[in-house]
């Protein structure tokens, strides 16, 4: 009897609520739902169906990249403090309107090249992966040797320009038109997609390099509009024959700019495979070895033989090939070119057609002047410089995430490791 509903019989609605554990407030609903169900076909809606759900992902392009990247640089160099993931959010809201949540926050961390490590009081922080950082260390070193060389730095990339690209703010009447003259606006639907490949150095754009064409689809990411067929063979009859001797060309880690020359087998593959594979490239083993014994073999060695069919085509014409470290969109002068033309677009593309984006593309790649080009590739010097600074010392870039504020109640405090991963390629722009 101790465990007995005791609520008078009359209150139902108090006994329902009891004993489903629900509010009498959601009982009342519930009824009130069902009373409207005898005139209609419609059936019992779930209470968090009409919630607007929250977007995993951030869309951010490669400027945003790197002014997140560079306003963690500056908590350490300028304001000498470890930022905690929430400051970091509130800058970021200001500089670039980023709204998403701290979960969402770090994965996009993690995307640049964090990782979850814990210091010596058992906080946990956010480190700059060991490989990003010997990668950048790498790459700096390599530049600084060819300009010594006085060899030209060529940059390539990618971009994408819609046909409703405009300006987010303009001057419009706050009342309508008088004379009933329609007032602009973007347009709903997100239009057609022109992809632009192109190259440019110091010097200026590469002469007769540019490519723009349209893409098949505007859904996804953009880089799924280029593969390695189309890349090589813009590569081969664009660039190529209009580099200047000795150039090096600098690119980032698309997956069509990284197709391998040869195949090299996986775990899954036979083990005929894999003793085939060594002993083609010279790699001795015991015949009794067993099949895990001959993969570990591979594992050691692979590195060794990674070879890409890209630096193949630019090798032979006698010039080099630089790959950018991972989500370094700062070391590459043409990020910053296509912020301007894009910007250029914007301002003038008010019929949103693709006659005339695709016009006013050709257009505003030829106002980039060497000038621009030359301003652009010194700003990225001085960042390289500043990258150098940092290395062959005790320091680190560290975010510290177990100590935000208390007040943020976004439901971030899991510190857990399993957040979102993106891999350069992913919907960024």
């Amino acid at each position: 009897m101790d465990n007995c509903d005791l609520t008078p019989l009359a209150n139902i609605r108090k006994r329902t609520a009891e004993a489903t554990g629900i509010s009498e407030r959601t009982v009342t609903t519930i009824l009130k739902e069902e009373k409207e169900l005898l005139f209609s076909s419609a059936g019992f809606t779930s209470p968090m169906k009409k919630r607007r759900k929250r977007n995993n992902k951030f869309d951010l392009d490669n400027m945003n990249l790197e002014i997140i990247r560079t306003t963690v640089q500056n908590f350490h160099i300028v304001e000498k403090q470890i930022p905690t993931l929430t400051k970091l959010r509130s800058v970021l809201r200001e500089k670039i309107g980023f709204d998403g949540c701290l979960n969402t926050f770090r994965s996009v961390l993690k995307k640049l090249g964090y990782k979850w490590k814990k210091i010596g009081n058992n906080r946990e922080t956010l480190q700059e992966r060991h490989e990003i950082q010997l990668w950048r260390l790498n790459f700096l070193k390599k530049v600084f040797q060819y300009r010594s060389e006085g060899r030209p730095i060529v940059y390539t990339d990618e971009t994408y320009v819609l046909t409703t690209h405009v300006r987010q703010n303009t001057w419009l009447c706050q009342n309508n038109d008088s004379k009933g003259n329609k007032q602009f606006s973007k347009k709903l639907s997100t239009g057609s997609r022109f992809i632009i490949v192109h190259a440019g150095s110091s010097d200026g754009f590469v002469p007769n390099a540019s490519l723009v064409y349209k893409a098949a689809s505007t859904s996804g990411d953009y880089h799924s509009n280029m593969n390695f067929d189309n890349y090589a063979k813009w590569l081969n009859e664009k660039l190529l024959p209009n580099l200047p001797e000795k150039s090096v060309i600098v690119m980032d880690n698309a997956s069509y700019h990284n197709t391998r020359s040869s195949k090299i087998p996986t775990s899954n593959s036979n083990k005929g495979e894999m003793q085939k594979w060594l002993t083609e490239n010279g790699i001795s083993f015991d015949n009794n070895f067993k099949k895990d014994e001959i993969y570990d073999l591979i594992k050691n060695n692979k590195d060794r033989f990674i070879t890409f069919k890209i630096d193949e085509f630019i090798r032979k014409k006698g010039f080099e090939i630089l790959r950018l470290p991972p989500y370094h969109p700062e070391l590459n002068p043409i990020e910053n070119i296509w912020g301007i033309i894009k910007n250029r677009i914007a301002s003038k593309n008010v019929d949103q057609t693709m006659t005339v984006v695709q016009s006013l593309i050709d257009e505003c790649i030829n106002t980039i002047d060497q000038t621009t080009w030359r301003n652009t590739c010194k700003h990225v010097e001085k960042i390289e410089k500043e990258y150098m600074k940092y290395f062959d010392c005790d320091f680190q870039f560290i975010i510290n995430v177990s100590e935000d504020d208390d007040s943020d109640n976004d439901s971030e405090n899991d510190d857990s490791d399993s957040v979102e991963m993106f891999s350069e390629g992913s919907e960024i722009n």
